[in-house]
């Protein structure tokens, strides 16, 4: 290679983690130079077609960049490649997986690869500079091959990072459903949960709650829910504003600190005055204590609250 056509080389490395694809060198390189070079170790096979630039640190995103370059320009990384791209709690990707968009199909050792019939700009995305399925996109794929409590949880996950709406997740639903995609029953019953108006909490923990109150047949919770007293608005995790009970999660570090202390005396002084009953709940309240608690102050009248 001579220096320049080195140094353009390199340049386009540097933004593909390091790689470069065959019809790349020839751009920058003879077919000769391109030979010489792989026969001196300047440019090391990663796999067919693609090359890593010599002194390009071997990283953890490469075989995901390889498979993406080897797969053409409109491959994208979806299902678990896409969730741990968009750093989806709970997703293990063992191994690159792709989505090129029909007729276009590709086979790559240790790759899996899927085809779609549907993938508009929308359901597109960079990020970490890596083509990508958007969130809503990668969570109904996921729908596949999760079960409903996981993607439950990746899409309150999602919601609270702000990664969609769960318009944008309806939407993708029913592009999906209405071209025959299999198996988005998972999906449609995450959905079923989060009707309009749904709010995914502070916190995985907040939504377990929501789901032991849910389930003993105690109503649905209002979650975040403001109450204000004088000029100061406080915040539930959740309540139940008709008898006025609300419900706290408190975290390990909770009371860890005087002015914590001291804010939250104040906090329980103007809620109780209000005729609030606060019902604390933490990391090891058992389920069945809290379903009990939460039951006998429901079952007391309103009058008496």
């Amino acid at each position: 290679m001579s220096p320049m056509s080195e140094i353009e080389l390199a340049v386009v490395a540097e933004e593909q983690d390091g790689l470069v694809t065959r019809p790349q060198t020839r751009v920058h390189l003879t077919r000769k130079q391109a030979e010489y070079a792989l026969k001196v170790g300047r440019l090391i096979v990663v796999r067919w077609g693609v090359y890593r630039f010599a002194g390009a640190p071997i990283t953890d995103r490469q075989p995901l960049r390889a498979a993406l370059l080897a797969a053409g320009p409109n491959a994208l990384a979806s299902h678990r490649s896409a969730a741990a791209l968009w750093r989806m709690p709970g997703i293990v990707a063992d191994q690159p997986e792709l989505t090129v968009p029909w007729p276009v199909w590709t086979r790559l050792p240790g790759v899996t690869s899927h085809q779609s019939r549907y993938l508009p700009d929308h359901h597109r995305a960079v990020h970490q500079r890596f083509p990508v399925t958007s969130p809503a996109r990668t969570l109904g794929d996921l729908s596949g091959v999760v079960g409903p409590a996981l993607l439950g949880r990746l899409v309150d996950d999602s919601l609270r990072r702000h990664l969609l709406v769960l318009d944008d997740l309806r939407e993708v639903y029913g592009v999906l459903a209405s071209r025959g995609r299999r198996r988005l029953t998972v999906l449609r019953a995450v959905l079923d949960e989060r009707l309009p108006g749904f709010h995914p909490g502070g916190s995985p923990k907040e939504l377990d709650v929501r789901r032991v109150l849910v389930d003993a047949g105690l109503g649905e919770p209002v979650p975040q829910y403001q109450v204000v007293a004088g000029s100061t608005v406080y915040l539930f995790d959740f309540a139940y504003p008709d008898q006025k009970i609300g419900l706290e999660f408190n975290g390990f570090d909770f009371h860890s600190t005087r002015s914590a202390l001291d804010h939250d005396a104040a906090r329980y002084a103007a809620l109780t005055a209000l005729g609030w009953r606060i019902l604390p709940v933490t990391s090891a309240t058992p389920p069945r204590t809290l379903v009990n608690h939460v039951r006998a102050l429901r079952a007391l009248a309103p009058s008496e609250v």
